[in-house]
């Protein structure tokens, strides 16, 4: 949506996208088990590999959903986050590989998580008792994490080597499995980006939060209480912090806040210039 938006309004956007294996493997069972025709459901399998494609491809972006609706491929465009920054690129054949044994190995009756601790070489008490721990697989796969790991089931997954038992979550080598053990498909991944640190709420450290900002929270606080909606109905944290900061004296300045539309300006704006200008006055 917001894709189509930026192209047609010709400005900027930031869309995410989140999806994982699961929806992959959810999708192509749905079209599996429809009533339709051999004709559709190819064309419907299709149009799913052309928007898995999409997510997963490394390169610009642009070009496979321009080519998806028959226009000449466009050179890259310099704005997708593929553009803006290159991922680094793994090839991964060799793990996958491992991966595809393990999950045979163990009767393609398990999940990801049962299948990681094998090639870890944990000893569970599942994987001891399935006698796991005997495998030629078990722990021969410890230098990939889990995070690792997701990315190549899912890449797998993409590619039709691996299809997931949505009821019990088991995986299965998928039609494509063969080559990729045989080593006659590369499967490439990029590198999964580190974790990134958690936001650290603001606290003292921070230095002195601005006096006038818990004020402006309170008169929020009251009109969202007459008027029985949710405080951030009024004005989001952000824009009363820019209040705080800008400390407009007039209605026309007000209105120049982000976040502040006409019609909010015209409801809540006399409220909060009243106590911006008092506070400028003490």
């Amino acid at each position: 949506q917001e894709t189509g938006r930026a192209g047609r309004d010709g400005d900027p956007a930031v869309a995410q996208m989140f999806y994982g294996a699961e929806d992959i493997a959810r999708a192509r069972q749905f079209i599996s088990e429809s009533d339709a025709d051999a004709a559709k459901t190819r064309a419907d399998h299709n149009r799913l590999d052309a928007l898995v494609t999409l997510c997963e491809t490394t390169a610009c972006r642009r070009v496979p959903l321009l080519t998806y609706f028959s226009e000449d491929a466009p050179p890259p465009c310099g704005n997708c986050d593929n553009c803006l920054s290159p991922p680094e690129v793994l090839d991964a054949t060799e793990t996958a590989q491992k991966l595809l044994s393990a999950i045979y190995r163990t009767e393609q009756r398990y999940g990801l998580g049962h299948i990681v601790d094998v090639l870890h070489g944990k000893p569970t008490e599942r994987a001891v008792k399935a006698g796991h721990d005997q495998l030629s697989v078990f722990g021969i796969g410890t230098e990939a994490d889990a995070k690792l790991w997701r990315s190549i089931q899912r890449q797998l997954v993409a590619m039709n080597a691996i299809t997931i038992d949505l009821e019990h979550g088991g995986m299965h080598l998928g039609p494509n499995a063969r080559a990729i053990l045989k080593g006659e498909t590369q499967v490439s991944i990029r590198k999964p980006a580190p974790k990134a640190a958690r936001r650290r709420r603001r606290d003292e450290s921070d230095g002195p939060e601005d006096p006038l900002f818990p004020t402006l929270r309170e008169v929020r606080r009251q009109l969202a209480t007459d008027a029985s909606v949710p405080a951030y109905v009024i004005f989001h944290d952000a824009t009363l912090r820019a209040m705080a900061s800008e400390r407009p004296q007039t209605l026309d300045a007000l209105g120049r806040i982000p976040g502040v539309g006409a019609k909010k300006l015209e409801r809540y704006g006399p409220a909060f210039l009243e106590v911006i200008t008092n506070s400028a006055s003490c």
